[in-house]
């Protein structure tokens, strides 16, 4: 009987070393498709099936050992989360009919009823079950009218220091990928060619009849725009050689399994190949479910920075933007004051505080590409100044490769420019980065300070 499997032998089972290997044969057969496993069933929650019991870290730490350093990290994320996956789906077998393995969760996506989740419970208790009901929605920001011809170098990249660093190290963010998760708006436009190296969907396909409106340009094409687009007259993209993964999920409300779909597709949109930084357009009204905090985990873990904007009600930050994994970013306009609609902190998780923004870039009138008659259009938001940071980040990637996150975000926040309130602040966190200055930093590291003489009596 299904009931009667036990964990004991089924790790026993599926941790055997000689078993690692048949696993990935198994992977690709018994995990769905997420928009199948997550269609419409009748009542039916999504639900995340994870396991309290650990696996052999030997034996992970010997089957990554053979990887390059840069990606380690991340195999032992996959390994061991798709590991754990296989042996849930192998105890809720028969029981289950469709399931998405969610290695960077460590767990597995499934629909079930109410009932069944009872019935999970009593009789697995070792299985932990967390229904993913909450939605996550675009970050929208304010559509400006056109002006007239901007200068040939825009305040928004001089201000950020992304401009200088393109001047004095020649830094377009070339050879670097980016991740991008964003709603399924059109992104065909002309100042954005060569830059989107892959995409896929994770949803049904817009509607043919689908045609783009004024606001749709700043939930997507505006801020890939600024963060890699060209222009025919003037500097646009901060970083405009960089490489763009595409993550799409439905337009409107978009539901937590496909967001984490999404999220785990982007760690590794090629095999071997991970992004430096994941730039996040869409963001939940409340609290998201813990998944959505341990795939952010993973990433940090996996050496990919996640960037959220603060989001535009000026009163709070929420949602993802408060969790500490993630890099917030919040807007300032050209005089570094805060934009007024910017999300202020703090951030407050498992009823801790957290200090949020974690800094601000430009935000207020950005330039970038728009579906209006002239091609192009100003544009406020967080969203607008998140993908300024990771633009400046592709940058710091591009002449930094081998450093690791916290090394390089250590750098920035010893030379950024304090704004607002003085030392870190709930209205712009540490304040305005200088990405030159943090580059020279890592370059020449300075010198630690000499041991004290010790005096002896």
């Amino acid at each position: 009987m299904w009931g009667e499997q036990t964990l004991d032998n089924q790790n026993q089972r599926f941790l055997k070393k000689e078993n690692i290997i048949v696993f990935f044969a198994i992977f690709g057969l018994i995990f769905s498709n997420p928009v199948q496993v997550f269609a419409n069933q009748g009542g039916s929650i999504p639900c995340l099936l994870t396991l309290s019991t650990s696996v052999d870290a030997s034996i992970i730490s010997e089957k990554i050992s053979v990887f390059p350093e840069k990606i380690r990290a991340l195999e032992g994320i996959k390994l061991e989360g798709s590991l754990v996956s296989s042996i849930i789906e192998n105890l809720v077998k028969g029981f289950v009919s469709n399931s998405y393995c969610m290695w960077a969760c460590r767990g597995l996506l499934v629909s079930l009823t109410a009932s069944q989740i009872n019935f999970l419970k009593s009789h697995l208790p070792e299985i932990g079950i967390e229904t993913l009901e909450s939605e996550a929605e675009p970050v929208v920001g304010s559509i400006e009218s056109s002006r007239n011809d901007p200068p040939v170098v825009p305040w928004n990249l001089t201000l950020s220091g992304s401009y200088l660093l393109k001047q004095l190290k020649n830094l377009t963010g070339k050879n670097v990928l980016i991740g991008v998760l964003g709603p399924d708006f059109s992104f065909n436009h002309p100042s954005l060619e060569g830059r989107i190296s892959m995409v896929k969907r994770f949803g049904p396909p817009p509607s043919v009849n689908d045609s783009p409106k004024a606001i749709e340009d700043l939930c997507l094409l505006h801020p890939l725009g600024v963060l890699a687009g060209v222009h025919p007259k003037m500097e646009m993209g901060v970083a405009n050689e960089l490489s763009i993964a595409l993550a799409l999920v439905p337009k409107g409300k978009i539901s937590t399994p496909l967001l984490l779909a999404a999220l785990q597709w982007l760690m590794e949109p090629e095999k071997g190949q991970k992004p430096s930084a994941v730039l996040i357009c869409v963001d939940f009204r409340s609290v998201p479910p813990e998944a959505v905090r341990t795939i952010l985990r993973s990433c940090r873990t996996a050496g990919i920075l996640p960037i959220i904007p603060a989001g535009n009600i000026s009163e709070k930050i929420g949602g993802m933007a408060a969790f500490p994994e993630c890099l917030t970013v919040g807007a300032i306009d050209q005089w570094k004051k805060r934009a007024l609609f910017s999300g202020q902190g703090p951030g407050t998780v498992d009823q801790t505080v957290i200090l949020k923004p974690d800094l601000a870039e430009p935000g207020v009138s950005i330039l970038g590409p728009s579906y209006s008659s002239e091609g192009y259009r100003f544009g406020s938001g967080t969203l607008q100044a998140a993908a300024h940071f990771a633009g400046i980040w592709a940058q710091l990637r591009q002449a930094r490769p081998d450093d690791d996150v916290d090394s390089v975000l250590y750098a920035l926040a010893t030379t950024t420019e304090d704004l607002d309130d003085p030392g870190p602040d709930f209205k712009t966190g540490i304040g305005l980065v200088n990405p030159s200055a943090a580059l020279n930093f890592l370059e020449n590291p300075p010198v630690p300070p000499a041991s004290p003489t010790r005096l002896h009596p």
